[in-house]
């Protein structure tokens, strides 16, 4: 049996159990998906995974190619509106636990977190509504104009050497934050092997990186901008040339600290208990640790003299 045929037999399993055990995935158990009918659980979970991005009607004429079988829109509406959505999220999770023995890159799980924008329909209710920059105009002002669309940036986490999606966090574009969402992410990872998780520029944070510290089977590796006002000094200050070093960040959210050791890296993190005494405007910064932690991470840098603005950090 060829590696294709194996996950497809993995992926009709465990959408067989989905549909054996669909009252839990519903709004209303005791008459959702009671009657039998020709979209019945297996077939609405199995119409709903295969579908590619077209027009429903394209869709359902795709799975149904027999006309006296073909379901209508509002027939499928109607069932998908029974379902909650974390009976995908289910099935997600439950075949990724079925692979019992994934492919390693020198004995790690090779993983990466990255992040995309999805349109919606707009609608000047949705919670995703949010204000984007168009072209310039013509006109001699030369100005930016905005307008209003439903995006969804969608952060998710891959294995690359597996081709599978281990996990997706769903975020307001206008409110997105995948710093933390990657940390929710490796959070509730649970692996049975080491791995390594690569993440783009961006990712860049202390809270990120004690957090990546202190899971026990966590790797990271971080591309960072070396040349920037939010640089961090110990990164630019890099040769520019290949290198392997261990590096040692002094991280604290306390002002009293940072007046004595100027040296420190200031985390803008105030104590939770007098937040409602900072001004609206005051922006603070993700700290979930003590006042003080020293932080220690190699750090490489793989710069060259043609290529001089990106160095990957990271723990091995």
């Amino acid at each position: 049996m060829t590696k294709k045929h194996q996950v497809l037999r993995q992926i009709d399993s465990v959408t067989d159990m989905a549909a054996e055990c669909i009252n839990y995935f519903v709004y209303h158990p005791c008459k959702d998906f009671t009657r039998k009918r020709e979209l019945d659980a297996k077939t609405f979970i199995k119409t709903t995974l295969a579908m590619q991005g077209n027009c429903l009607n394209k869709e359902l004429a795709d799975a149904f190619p027999k006309p006296s079988k073909r379901m209508t829109a509002s027939a499928y509406e109607q069932q998908k509106s029974k379902v909650n959505p974390r009976l995908f999220k289910a099935i997600l999770y439950e075949f990724n636990s079925t692979l019992k023995q994934p492919t390693l890159y020198h004995g790690y799980r090779l993983l990466a977190i990255d992040g995309s924008d999805f349109a919606l329909p707009y609608d000047k209710h949705s919670p995703f509504l949010c204000n984007i920059q168009t072209r310039k105009t013509p006109s001699a002002d030369n100005k930016l104009t905005t307008k209003g669309a439903c995006l969804i940036h969608a952060n998710i986490l891959y294995d690359i050497a597996n081709c599978c999606y281990l996990d997706c966090l769903l975020q307001s574009r206008k409110g997105m934050d995948e710093r933390s969402a990657a940390v929710h992410m490796l959070q509730n990872l649970r692996l049975q092997h080491r791995y390594i998780v690569l993440m783009d520029r961006g990712y860049e944070s202390f809270n990120l990186f004690e957090h990546g510290n202190r899971l026990p089977d966590c790797n990271y590796v971080v591309r960072l901008i070396t040349k920037d006002k939010g640089a961090i000094r110990e990164i630019s200050a890099l040769p520019d040339q290949e290198c392997d070093l261990e590096m040692t960040f002094n991280i604290t959210n306390s002002a009293k600290q940072k007046k004595l050791h100027p040296e420190y890296h200031k985390i803008n993190a105030p104590n939770r208990r007098y937040k409602d005494k900072y001004s609206p405007k005051y922006r603070t910064a993700h700290w979930d640790f003590e006042s003080f932690v020293r932080s220690t991470a190699e750090s490489l840098s793989l710069r060259s003299t043609t290529h001089n603005r990106e160095a990957p950090s990271g723990k091995y």
